[in-house]
């Protein structure tokens, strides 16, 4: 093969992987729209007291609170009080997710002049994972040592320990797992990786705001907003007070 060869070739090559990174770019706006048009009827159904097509994609937030100690308490009015400790935290799930589709998902909480007080920004992930054909638990009911070795290798011990168990007790069914990867945009270098067992084809992503007295938040209205891959999917308002 001459250099010219060689080098038509090599363009050849460039030009096709452009052309399948512009595609594949393409196909995943075209998933975030569909879902967020998705979520969208879905929100509007429930705002008109209807009940909403439960395989539509959405995003479900529940909010709970902490003032003291380590419990945290399902939020019931979504206002919030401002004390010596005061948190707040955001439980989104995704649900009705495509597997093996990664979601940016960015959870912004907005102050009562439309800035932003803090966000966070996570990508998730789900899959089904079933046995490799061939394996089956053993008479004790417990999966072959080199299957549980290989979940572990790619979900961890503690994941695969549970992974194992579920696999185990229903060889013919897949599991769902969860992969959600939490970085921070001011530093490159932080990466949290949590990996979960989920209700099938849904992904959870949390926040914590911290609304203590120290961090003086001003008070009123306030929005949590959430986005998937920089679309609105929706917003929950809600208000910091200071009854003291």
């Amino acid at each position: 093969m001459d250099v010219r060869t060689l080098t038509e070739d090599v363009g050849d090559m460039r030009r096709l992987v452009s052309v399948v990174l512009v595609l594949g770019a393409c196909w995943l706006a075209g998933c975030g729209q569909e879902e967020a048009e998705q979520a969208q009827r879905y929100q509007a159904a429930v705002e008109r007291g209807e009940d909403p097509d439960a395989e539509l994609f959405h995003a479900d937030v529940t909010l709970y609170r902490r003032y003291t100690g380590r419990k945290w308490m399902l939020d019931k009015d979504h206002a919030f009080r401002v004390k010596d400790e005061s948190r707040i935290r955001a439980e989104v799930a995704l649900a009705n997710v495509r597997a093996d589709r990664t979601y940016s998902v960015h959870l912004v909480w907005v102050k009562p002049d439309g800035d932003s007080a803090y966000h966070r920004y996570a990508e998730v992930k789900g899959q089904w994972v079933d046995l490799p054909p061939g394996a089956e638990p053993d008479s004790t009911g417990a999966l072959p040592a080199d299957v549980v070795e290989t979940l572990g290798e790619r979900w961890g011990e503690e994941a695969a320990e549970r992974l194992a168990t579920r696999l185990a007790r229903d060889p013919e069914a897949a599991v769902w797992i969860a992969e959600t990867t939490y970085k921070k945009a001011e530093d490159l270098g932080y990466v949290r990786r949590n990996i979960s067992l989920e209700a099938a084809r849904t992904l959870m992503i949390s926040s914590v705001f911290n609304i203590s007295r120290e961090k003086e938040r001003p008070l009123g209205d306030y929005r949590l907003q959430i986005f998937l891959d920089r679309r609105l999917l929706t917003e929950v308002p809600f208000i910091i007070e200071d009854l003291s």
